[in-house]
């Protein structure tokens, strides 16, 4: 699969912690739309991936990432530029 630089768009940025408080477990993930690209995608970590397919978004498999799922399921309604996930709320 090949995608051309220029064909990515921000979509947001994540602040994602593992919710334990401790910074070696907080990440920092940006995430893109595309939507013209050639060739298919394909499984380059099988030991790290069950399966790879396309959903539609009222289809969602329930063996999501809870983060990416978290994104995934907001995109219809826009997301913030800047966005946290897993952080304890005041």
């Amino acid at each position: 699969m090949s995608i051309e630089p220029d064909q990515l768009v921000p979509l947001t940025t994540m602040h994602r912690s593992q919710g334990n408080g401790q910074a070696i477990d907080e990440r920092v993930d940006f995430f893109f739309t595309c939507t013209t690209w050639e060739g298919e995608p394909q499984m380059m970590e099988r030991g790290k991936v069950a399966d790879l397919a396309w959903f539609h978004l009222d289809d969602l498999p329930s063996a999501l990432v809870p983060h990416e799922r978290y994104v995934i399921e907001r995109l219809r309604i826009g997301l913030a530029p800047i966005i946290a996930f897993g952080f304890a709320t005041a």
